[in-house]
């Protein structure tokens, strides 16, 4: 830990939480009267990683900041800068709303407490006893808090935490229970004074974050973080393939023994958009259908590329402009994977426009009973698995929740199924809208006639998508290739 001037670091342009100017003084007021009980962290090249407010706060009273430099690249920054946040403050799974702070109240509260004797108390750490602080505070464990912690480990990031003279945490709690799961011995403890407000210092450490407001260069890297896992393969059709059928576990379903079935539903020649891994391409391949597929964000053990990205869509918009017929559109688990509801949109008016009447368009995607969202949103049956990801809810938009911190942070939708017919009732004169294994459906059929300037808004956005290493820059190409098939100049 260093002691520098604050002109030292930077502010990450990238940062996902928006200032408020009330809760900016609560801020300052709190670190005139309680001093850096933690530290700020930040990139050795000085990019602010946890701290953005505190440094702001300190500049206003011409102090110093206590920083902790370590080495992260730019990726790992996006996911570190959401981990810190989550770890930083005691929160509970829910705690993602702060717009309701009793601010007046906490104001005065503050502005009538002596200034403290000491600006920088995370200089002067002590060690207690990890087994000894677990039993003062066993009442207050907070799994969610836990989790947080253990995804902040994964950096390895040993945070202090803050403490009263006689035990009390009162910030920290998940990493005092992550310093016991790792068997530590000992943590690094900063002390308030005894005269202190305990319960007044706890309320700052934990509840005056910033709201969460993404920048465009955040909403990018969470678009290109929506590729399909590696981890994530099929050897069966998937739900948006079989939800028709009626099929109730998906892997007992035999292709081979409903290959008519499966070609009379599908049709000769079908169009995979968010194509994954390309597996139920293969699949279907297999027994006959013609497939043609767009995936945008393939990735096969790496992060999605340029290259790759334009390489899948050259292939796509060729078949766009010969103007090969689809029988049949699907959109399976495509859609909880687009993270923004704009972007939803132009990935339907996409595929609406390549429906002629006579295609059907089949979609499915994760619905609000999926036990993913009942974790998220309650916290019930938070499994060891998917606690790892410290997954959170957004209050952007119903059904949002943020997962994988530790790698590549990545948005999920959660549908209702009144969300999904909205999203298709605008394209289609007929909406089927169903439920299947903890997935909301549609079938739709009919297509409204092509409005060319909202198509024209789609393919700029979904032809010129981001990666980490560019664009895909290919706009013009899917103007053209759509034009044609359109028979419309767009």
């Amino acid at each position: 830990m260093e002691l520098v001037s604050p002109e030292t670091v930077v502010a990450d342009p990238n940062n996902p939480r928006k200032t408020d100017p009330a809760r900016l003084e609560l801020v300052r007021l709190s670190l005139e009267k309680f001093g850096f009980l933690l530290p700020l962290y930040a990139t050795k090249a000085g990019v602010i990683l946890s701290g953005h407010q505190r440094a702001v706060a300190a500049r206003q009273l011409g102090w110093q900041l206590p920083v902790v430099f370590r080495q992260k690249d730019e990726r790992d920054a996006h996911g570190v800068n959401l981990t810190f946040n989550r770890a930083t403050n005691d929160f509970r799974l829910t705690d993602t709303d702060h717009s309701r702070l009793p601010i007046e109240d906490l104001f005065f509260r503050l502005q009538d407490l002596p200034d403290a004797p000491d600006p920088y108390p995370c200089l002067t750490m002590e060690q207690w006893s990890v087994g000894e602080l677990l039993s003062r505070n066993v009442d207050r464990f907070e799994r969610y808090a836990a989790n947080a912690a253990r995804q902040l480990a994964a950096y390895n990031v040993q945070m202090p935490i803050v403490i009263t003279p006689g035990g009390d945490v009162l910030n920290g709690i998940g990493r005092l229970q992550e310093a016991s799961a790792r068997r530590q011995d000992m943590i690094d403890c900063v002390v308030l004074k005894p005269d202190q407000d305990a319960e007044l210092a706890r309320f700052t450490l934990n509840k005056l974050s910033m709201d969460f407001s993404f920048s465009d260069g955040f909403k990018d890297v969470l678009r290109n973080n929506a590729f399909r896992r590696a981890r994530q393969r099929r050897r069966s059709l998937g739900s948006g393939y079989l939800f028709a059928f009626g099929v109730k576990r998906c892997r007992d379903f035999s292709i081979g023994k409903h290959r008519k079935e499966l070609r009379a539903l599908y049709g000769e020649r079908l169009l995979d958009f968010g194509a994954g891994q390309g597996d139920e391409a293969r699949i279907l391949r297999k027994i006959g259908v013609k497939v043609t597929t767009f995936e945008p964000y393939r990735a096969s053990g790496k992060k999605p590329t340029v290259t790759a990205g334009r390489r899948s869509a050259f292939r796509f918009l060729k078949a766009v402009s010969q103007q090969l017929p689809f029988s049949s559109v699907m959109l399976s688990s495509v859609l909880n994977s687009v993270p923004f509801e704009t972007d939803r949109a132009h990935v339907v008016t996409i595929c609406a426009a390549l429906c002629s009447p006579d295609t059907t368009l089949f979609a499915a995607a994760r619905s609000r009973k999926d036990p993913n969202w009942k974790e998220c949103s309650t916290g019930i049956g938070l499994g060891e698995t998917s606690s790892r990801s410290a997954r959170f809810v957004l209050s952007d938009e119903p059904g949002l929740a943020v997962s994988e911190l530790n790698a590549d942070p990545k948005i999920q939708k959660y549908f209702q199924p009144s969300e999904f017919e909205a999203l298709f009732e605008r394209h289609f004169g007929a909406v089927t809208i169903g439920e299947h294994i903890n997935n909301v459906t549609a079938v739709c059929q009919h297509p409204h006639p092509v409005n060319p300037a909202r198509l024209r808004k789609a393919l700029e956005f979904e032809f010129d998508l981001p990666y980490a290493d560019g664009r895909m820059g290919l706009v013009e190409e899917a103007l053209a290739a759509f034009s044609k098939r359109l028979g419309v100049a767009l």
